[in-house]
This record gives C-alpha cells, structure tokens and sequence, in this order.
C-alpha cells in the first residue's frame, strides 16, 4: 500500500516559512494551535489539476496531518470522484490552524495580515506554479475571501462551491449547479468516471468516499479518513475513537 510520504523538499523550504509565532501569540486567540499546524493534502509532485481551497483544520485532520479528511473532506473525495478526478489535486487552507467560530469580521481582518495573507498567497503561487491546473474549487466563505486577495490568482475556471458541512439543502443544490461545469473544465484521470447525475436533497452514505491511503501518512490506522471518529474535547484534549470492537 502506497502512503503519502510529506512534502519534497521545495515545498518543505515553503511550509518552514509559515509564520507559526504569529498564530500562536495572536492577541485575538481565535487559534487552536495545541495540536500544530496542518498544511495541506494531495498531490506535491507537479501532477494537480485541481486545487481546492479550505478553511481550516479540525480534529481529523490534526490527527492525520493532512487537509479535509473527515467527513467533509470525505464529502469533497466523491465530489472529485463525480468529476472524474480521483487523484490530481492538492488542497490548501485559508488558515494553517484550527480556528475559533465561524469566518466572521475579526477572522477576516485577521486573514489579511501580512504574516498571515503572505504566507497564504506563498503556498498558493507555489501550487500555481509547479502544476498544470484547469480550475480552481473553494469551499465556504473564508476560501472565497482567500481566492479574492490572492494577486496570483490566474484566469482559470473558479467554482466557489459551498462549504460541505453546511446544511444538506444548501450545499448539495449549490454543487449540482456546477456540476456539468466542472467536470467540462477538468480532465479526467485515467481511472477516472465521470458522473454527472445531480445529487438528492440530503447526503447520503454514497455520497462519500474514503480519504485513500497515498494522501496519508504512514502508520495512520486504516479507518481514519473513513467516517468521523474524534471529537475536542477543550484546547488540550481530543478524544480520538476507534470504530473497531
């Protein structure tokens, strides 16, 4: 089994300029930052032609090191797999840390400090630069504030797709009217099948697929990345479930 084995070196000299200091010392203490950061997901190697953009990490994602594995993230997996992709895609996040709240004006404000924004607009230039990408997917708010003060941005096809953990009605009405859109704008991969069939009114089981092992780090137990299994409880403390007897 192939696991994802980190960052090649040109990307590891990017991640080491991440403004951690900033984070963790903010006056606001909108951070949880206990747990460290969590940088990305996908594909590093010059082979992504999509990149998504997220919010932030929580407590699945802490846990693997690794962007949008929970359920959302699971939710997003089928999205990509509707569309054909099933692994050329590197995912980013507006914030390299798990945040208090919901994207309101404080966190806004706090998305456009330079430590912050710089450091941002570096991953994402980078992701530009070494891939081939045909379109551009943000998920929520905080993603589209992103996209917007992004100078690098390129004239690429952008869908600002609704954040999965929203109500079921309004993410799954939102992703079907770009459907069709999407999978025109993004070659298939190989493996690839396209499906275009709108999605119902509720997420169901077979609206997610399992975060697979190559976005993965090594050692990371089989069901992670295959259903929600960790809470926070506090800053200090995450309580992580087994789903085996």
């Amino acid at each position: 089994m192939v696991f994802d084995s980190g960052p090649p070196n040109s990307w590891r000299s990017v991640f080491d300029q991440a403004p951690l200091a900033h984070y963790v010392n903010h006056p606001k203490k909108r951070f949880r930052f206990q747990f460290g950061p969590v940088y990305y997901r996908g594909r590093l190697d010059g082979t992504a032609r999509v990149l998504i953009v997220g919010q932030d990490p929580s407590t699945n994602e802490i846990l693997a090191q690794r962007a949008f594995v929970g359920q959302s993230g699971q939710r997003i997996q089928r999205l990509l797999a509707k569309i054909g992709i099933t692994r050329s895609y590197v995912i980013l996040n507006t914030f390299i840390f798990s945040v208090f709240g919901q994207f309101d004006t404080e966190l806004r404000n706090i998305s456009l400090e330079p430590e912050v924004i710089n450091f941002r607009n570096l991953c994402l230039d980078k992701a530009l630069t070494d891939n081939p990408l045909e379109a551009i997917l943000t998920m929520g708010a905080a993603p589209k504030h992103a996209y917007d003060h992004w100078p690098g941005r390129p004239q690429l096809p952008a869908f600002f797709l609704t954040h999965p953990a929203a109500a079921d009605s309004m993410v799954l009405s939102d992703w079907n009217k770009d459907l069709q859109a999407m999978a025109s704008a993004i070659t298939k991969d190989p493996d690839g099948q396209v499906d275009t069939a709108p999605y119902g009114n509720k997420f169901t089981t077979a609206d997610s697929v399992s975060i697979p092992p190559f976005d993965l780090p090594f050692g990371i137990p089989d069901w992670h990345g295959n259903g929600g299994h960790s809470t926070r409880d506090g800053n200090n403390r995450i309580i992580w479930e087994s789903p085996l007897s």
